[in-house]
């Protein structure tokens, strides 16, 4: 008889109150921009997730990660829904002109109510991280929900990623709830 093995990985769900917190102003490196959602960049979100997710202990945990064509899918459907908010979903651009584009980051809002929204899948493509890209994302995301009204904006975030619960501590989320998910090994 085979025996499976199982690994529990902490999770973070954590909150932020544009009542109570000032954001920061976005600011992005030079060379680096923000693109609006549009439906016509489908395939560079899920690219980007792929290649942000691809590997990463979020892999493990939602394996639709692990292919393009999982992210693609996850994106059709997020992106269809009526819950989907294209203010809060953004992608970050390197070039040299507009013609040169690679994209290296990406997220994507949710709507769960009037006043509460949920970021998903805030993605930076490893070689571009440790250079305030994810922070400029993050907040980018952030007030496209305060410029719809929305007053509440929740996350998950896997608790030994250290660099990201930093970040989002510093822009002002707080957890609200610890969790624990099984992994087969």
């Amino acid at each position: 008889m085979q025996t499976l093995s199982f690994r529990y990985i902490k999770r973070l769900h954590m909150g932020i109150d544009f009542c109570n917190t000032e954001l920061p102003k976005p600011v992005l490196p030079n060379g680096f921009w923000y693109v609006s959602w549009h439906e016509s960049l489908i395939e560079f979100h899920a690219d980007v997730q792929h290649r942000g997710f691809c590997g990463e202990m979020d892999s493990h945990l939602f394996p639709t990660f692990r292919q393009y064509d999982g992210c693609l899918r996850l994106m059709q459907a997020v992106s269809s829904g009526s819950s989907f908010t294209p203010e809060s979903s953004l992608l970050i651009a390197h070039g040299k002109t507009q013609d040169l584009v690679e994209y290296v980051a990406a997220v994507q809002g949710v709507r769960s109510s009037a006043e509460n929204g949920a970021i998903q899948n805030i993605a930076v493509v490893p070689e571009y991280r440790n250079r305030g890209i994810g922070r400029g994302l993050l907040i980018g995301a952030l007030n496209g929900f305060r410029n719809i009204g929305v007053k509440n904006v929740t996350l998950e975030v896997t608790a030994d990623n250290f660099a990201a619960t930093k970040l989002y501590r510093h822009i002002g989320f707080s957890t609200i709830k610890i969790y624990y998910r099984e992994i087969g090994k």
